[in-house]
């Protein structure tokens, strides 16, 4: 695959935000919901679903990358790994990971792609989040 031109997601909302329209917003959003539409389709959960790991092609596509954590639904869960803002909290529970999961991640892009801003921007990323993060009750129907 080509090298992103425009780096990954966040570098590109660092850089660019203030130039996108919101036609661009919902552009970048639905190439990400066909990207992990179609690892969800295979039966695969991302585990890893955050900005950082999403480029940017020069023509506006976003693709996902870094499927190094990639599984199977029913692999075994052999701990908890990713970037914390985008951690589902059933998983920082000790639960283990689903579609569901990239599911929240994925709400935690939409609101960086919304914003501009990086989740919790304003707060540490220590364990005082992970441990209120942890403490959100979510439910995602599939």
């Amino acid at each position: 695959m080509e090298r992103g031109i425009n780096g990954s997601l966040r570098q590109y909302l660092d850089k660019d935000f203030i130039s996108l329209s919101w036609m661009n917003k919902l552009d970048a959003l639905r190439y990400i919901v066909l990207g992990i539409g179609k690892i969800h389709e295979r039966g695969l959960i991302h585990r890893d679903f955050h900005s950082g790991n999403m480029i940017n092609m020069a023509n506006q596509i976003i693709f996902i990358t870094d499927l190094g954590l990639c599984r199977p639904m029913n692999a075994q869960n052999n701990g908890t790994y990713g970037v914390l803002p985008y951690v589902a909290p059933e998983v920082l529970r000790g639960k283990e990971y689903t579609q569901a999961s990239d599911i929240y991640g994925f709400g935690i892009i939409a609101y960086e792609i919304c914003t501009g801003l990086p989740p919790y921007h304003d707060i540490a990323h220590d364990r005082t989040l992970a441990v209120n993060l942890s403490r959100i009750k979510t439910k995602v129907q599939l």
